[in-house]
């Protein structure tokens, strides 16, 4: 099949039952493989989604050398730089210091301009310091993921759709999914919701924090508990949270990659660690979903 553009393939991920895992648990385990949307991530959803949309409200003007700003721990960074080459639009990108030098480095491969924050003022220490830049440089233009309804709208319209379509006539019991911006659980823990009313959405957090309680605090799972409450997350969604400790997460990639062959980081390892815990008090024939948002490859110091 040909394809006009790298944008053109984003969406569309498989559908896959970790077999060694189910079996270990007692249960059914599925994983939506984000990992294989072009950058790696399912952040490149809702990089193209959030600049369609600005483009669609006459914000961005495709081809004009506008600037966008973005506080992004990386994969949405990543997907906002490859939209942005495609579609002529220059990217500035605010990251928090503890991550990844290697993202650091390929978002800069790509033609970002990466200024990073000062990690130790707090998990929103990145939008904190991009609201700074944004103001000395009115003219750059902002889409914050975290409250951008374009975000979880992206999930509605494509995410969703694509789970009932795969999974057809049957159910799903439980989505399980981290919470960092809000935008996947809420677009599809919402829309799934409607499909099988019975499902149970169960979201994902570090020990350290209580997002519930409004209670933040440092840690180092990427992707999660991003220090605030984001306003586009839909709290009515949740059934309940789990809870999970980084070296949960580290021995769960090594678990699945050398069990079901899946290569996953820590956030998404997060969400195994949690239907671990989940499965004892589930029936055997219980169908639970989950995510895997991207691979190991960033998370290889984790493991020197």
């Amino acid at each position: 099949m040909l394809h006009n553009s790298i944008l053109d393939v984003i969406g569309r991920t498989p559908i896959v039952r970790l077999a060694q895992f189910s079996e270990d648990l007692g249960i059914e385990v599925y994983a939506k493989l984000e990992s294989l949307n072009p950058g790696g991530s399912h952040k490149a959803r809702i990089a193209l989604g959030m600049i369609l949309d600005a483009e669609r409200r006459g914000v961005l003007m495709r081809d004009s050398g506008q600037t966008i700003i973005e506080p992004s721990g990386g994969n949405t960074g990543i997907g906002l730089v490859m939209a942005g080459n495609v579609l002529g639009y220059k990217v500035v990108l605010v990251i928090p210091d503890n991550y990844s030098p290697e993202k650091q480095k390929l978002l800069r491969l790509y033609g970002a301009k990466v200024v990073l924050s000062d990690s130790r003022l707090g998990n929103n220490s990145h939008g904190e310091k991009c609201m700074e830049l944004q103001l000395e440089n009115p003219s750059y233009v902002m889409l914050n993921q975290q409250r951008n309804g374009a975000n979880p709208q992206t999930h509605r319209d494509t995410t969703a759709p694509e789970i009932l379509h795969a999974f057809g006539e049957r159910r799903v019991d439980y989505f399980v999914s981290g919470i960092g911006t809000g935008g996947h659980i809420t677009g599809i823990g919402e829309t799934l919701k409607v499909a099988w009313p019975a499902m149970r959405v169960m979201g994902v957090e570090p020990e350290e924090c209580d997002l519930l309680k409004n209670q933040h605090a440092p840690h180092h799972i990427q992707g999660l508990s991003i220090g605030l409450i984001p306003s586009i997350l839909n709290v009515d969604v949740l059934d309940g949270m789990l809870k999970v400790s980084r070296q949960a997460c580290i021995d769960m990639m090594k678990r699945i990659m050398r069990t079901d062959a899946i290569s996953l980081g820590l956030s998404s390892a997060a969400n195994m660690v949690a239907i671990a815990q989940l499965a004892p008090e589930l029936p055997p024939e219980t169908v639970v979903l989950t995510m895997v948002y991207d691979n190991a490859d960033s998370y290889l110091p984790s493991f020197e």
